[in-house]
Order: structure tokens, then sequence, then C-alpha cells
């Protein structure tokens, strides 16, 4: 994994999420899956079981991210819905 993690927590502690920074580490979480995919491939030997350990690792932060970007936006939308209503 690249770091995305403290990336996430850089990102908290000196702006707030945006989503912006949302889609970098989504986008980020895909390109690490997809090198392990290709260095999976490439391997000339058999794949480890812990080769499929970190594989789950990744995908399981990349769904937790791709969640937690979903569910950002779906708040600020409604939370927008919300305020248009409150203006008629």
């Amino acid at each position: 994994m690249s770091g995305t993690t403290s990336d996430f927590h850089n990102i908290s502690e000196q702006q707030g999420i945006t989503v912006a920074s949302l889609f970098t580490l989504v986008n980020q979480a895909t390109t690490d899956v997809q090198n392990k995919i290709l260095a999976m491939q490439n391997s000339t030997s058999n794949v480890s079981i812990g080769d499929m350990f970190q594989m789950q690792m990744l995908m399981n932060h990349l769904s937790q991210l791709s969640e937690m970007s979903t569910n950002v936006i779906s708040a600020s939308n409604t939370a927008i819905m919300s305020n248009a209503r409150n203006l008629k």
C-alpha cells in the first residue's frame, strides 16, 4: 500500500475532508489494487497466502474509501435539498 492511510490523516488534520481529496484517495487506492494485481500476474511463482491477504486488505480499504465518498456526497446532497425546501 502506498500510504493512503497517512494521506487521509494528513488531509483530515489540515483542512477537513473535501470531495476532491476523497476522490484522490479512492483513485490512489484503485491504483494500489491495480498494481498488486499486475504484480501477482507477473509473478513467476505461485501466489502466496500473504499475497492474497494483502490483496484482500487493499480491496477492503478501497471499498471503505468508496463507501465513505458516497456517504459524504449523499449527506451533502441531502443537506442542500433540505435547505432548498426551506427557502420555498
